[in-house]
């Protein structure tokens, strides 16, 4: 029998990078979406089709992949592999996240089967896409009572893509609606009916040069114990006590982003985009790791008063749609 699950993307509101370094962190659910779907056979392998591309693995495999990358992993913190050389390719991710699913539930064997992807969430924007199909994975092929456990797996697999990064996007990915991590620990916010209000966008520039992998790891190097972590912890904080009091957000959003210019992941043609919105009186920042390299830098969240992002000079590939908060986190679908 066909079984569907579905996660939604993210938005960072507030403290990307900085969560990493102890600061709180705002990030939203967004009505984009990661749907993954299984049916099984009798055969003893997986394979998993995403877009025209198919990946095989056979069940004689599992163990021995899931070993080395726990063992790529462990060299990685020893300093002896960077982030980027953990997976050969993405497809070992979801092979490597079907097996912990059944480790972690007991399962002494995996249903043979075929897999189906399929995503509106951009790759490499910031929008939480390995962590929404790392959760589709897991609750496909696992049993986790507790959706704190659910989170602490997501991110238990997504460190292999991201190294040491903080739990926001799973815990995002699996609650829905709005998020707080601060001090490690996860808060789902009340958000208001009208969520974030009219006027609010998002703006994708492309995928990044350079993965957030080795964004954190550069922001890491160059600012670890300054003392721009606690500014970036104060508009965090303003801007939740803006979000739950209806509160006006361009400021903050102006604030954050300057911030995130001075740690150095914000490329010139986004720079300049910031730069055009808030001449129409707006806000704009980068909502996700950004670059150290390259014209490119993931995803934006624009604030615009009056019209759309059609008022600004965007750059050829550039796109964007209206901002909508998803309130459901990770579920099943009817068949």
């Amino acid at each position: 029998m066909l079984k569907q699950v579905c996660a939604p993307g993210k938005l960072i509101l507030s403290g990307e990078h900085s969560v990493v370094h102890g600061a709180p962190a705002l990030a939203l659910a967004v009505d984009r979406h990661m749907r993954v779907s299984f049916e099984p056979d009798r055969l003893p392998r997986l394979s998993w089709q995403a877009r025209e591309k198919t990946h095989v693995l056979g069940f004689d495999k599992f163990h021995s992949l899931r070993t080395r990358l726990d063992s790529y992993f462990e060299r990685y913190l020893r300093g002896e592999l960077s982030i980027g050389q953990i997976l050969k390719k993405p497809a070992e991710l979801v092979f490597y996240a079907v097996d912990m699913a059944r480790l972690l539930s007991g399962l002494e064997h995996l249903h043979g089967g075929r897999v189906r992807i399929d995503s509106d969430i951009p790759i490499g924007a910031g929008m939480g896409s390995s962590a929404a199909l790392i959760a589709c994975l897991l609750k496909l092929f696992g049993e986790f009572e507790q959706i704190d456990d659910l989170v602490q797996q997501v991110r238990h697999c997504e460190r292999l893509q991201h190294g040491q990064g903080s739990a926001i996007d799973a815990a995002t990915v699996c609650h829905g609606g709005l998020v707080r991590l601060r001090d490690g620990a996860v808060s789902r916010l009340p958000l208001a009916e009208q969520g974030l209000g009219e006027g609010w966008f998002w703006v994708f520039t492309g995928t990044p040069a350079s993965s957030t992998g080795a964004c954190v790891e550069r922001v890491r190097q160059n600012f670890t114990g300054s003392a721009i972590w606690n500014e970036f912890a104060a508009v965090t904080h303003a801007m939740e006590q803006a979000l739950l009091q209806g509160g006006d957000l361009i400021a903050l959003v102006r604030e954050n982003h300057r911030l995130l210019t001075r740690i150095g992941v914000v490329p010139a043609p986004l720079a300049r985009l910031a730069e055009q919105v808030e001449q129409q009186g707006g806000a704009a920042k980068i909502c996700g790791a950004g670059s150290v390299s390259g014209d490119q830098g993931g995803l934006m969240l624009v604030f615009l008063p009056a019209g759309t992002p059609e008022v600004l000079q965007l750059a050829p590939g550039w796109r964007w749609g209206k901002l909508k908060e998803e309130r459901q986190g990770v579920h099943w679908l009817e068949s």
